[in-house]
């Protein structure tokens, strides 16, 4: 039988590489009863410009343009460069385009200055591809198909290396932008920006922000999970672990 000191030492090792683990901030899964509540951080969304939530998904139908087209908004400041500039960030999203126009885009963070924003766009004018805004136009040399769903995970560390996936595959791979401390709280929504750019035509199913980096095994995991399930929080694992091993030394005492 395995001796209590050597389940001891173990756990110490799990709760150690969890506690350097990416860690869920903020997540809307806009399902029906609780469709603006953010289960993880407590920032519900607010509905603005004609939005609407129905069948588990944020419902955006490209009205308007700019901060003026339909999208989601917060109730408290995300602080993207604020709250996470130390930590890094991921943003994770489950989400459908059905024809949004040109230049629109799932969501931003921060202003239409280059080097304090974050957004993604479905659709460029330059090549149609789609691409992270990040300090300046990041492109994946495609654009992403219109008319289904995608997993979309976007991870940015502290002195702005980021990376992407899309469905599993990775798009950008250590690309150089600046600190993320950089981005500003100037605007904050999902289906709308501070640009000039169309309101996001399409839905989305579940969208998270993550303190903290994912590492390309996490995003497949994640992905194999689905929009409704998390793994769980490591906290959550960590008195787990804690607990059965105090359930084994009572045993043994």
């Amino acid at each position: 039988m395995m001796k209590a000191t050597t389940i001891l030492t173990l756990t110490s090792c799990v709760i150690a590489n969890l506690a350097s683990a990416a860690t869920l901030a903020h997540r809307w899964s806009f399902d029906t009863g609780n469709e603006l509540i953010d289960s993880a951080g407590g920032n519900s969304g607010v509905l603005q410009n004609g939005a609407t939530v129905s069948g588990g998904a944020l419902l955006l139908t490209g009205l308007g343009s700019s901060t003026g087209g339909n999208h989601m908004s917060f109730s408290s400041t995300v602080g993207i460069g604020a709250n996470f500039g130390a930590s890094g960030v991921t943003i994770e999203s489950w989400y459908t385009d059905s024809g949004t126009g040109t230049w629109g885009k799932l969501f931003q963070f921060g202003t239409n200055a280059a080097g304090q924003e974050l957004g993604f766009t479905h659709t460029r004018g330059n090549g149609e591809q789609s691409g992270v805004d990040r300090d300046g136009a990041k492109l994946f040399g495609e654009q992403i198909s219109q008319g289904a769903e995608h997993h979309l995970v976007i991870s940015i560390s502290s002195d702005g290396n980021m990376n992407t996936w899309v469905d599993g595959a990775q798009k950008l791979t250590d690309i150089d932008t600046n600190d993320l401390s950089n981005i500003t709280s100037d605007f904050e929504g999902i289906g709308a920006t501070s640009w000039g750019d169309p309101g996001m035509n399409g839905n989305v199913n579940e969208f998270r922000i993550w303190s903290g980096e994912l590492t390309a095994d996490e995003v497949a995991n994640n992905l194999s999970l689905g929009a409704d399930s998390v793994i769980p929080e490591p906290s959550g694992l960590t008195l787990l672990l804690v607990g059965g091993l105090a359930a084994l030394r009572r045993r043994r005492s």
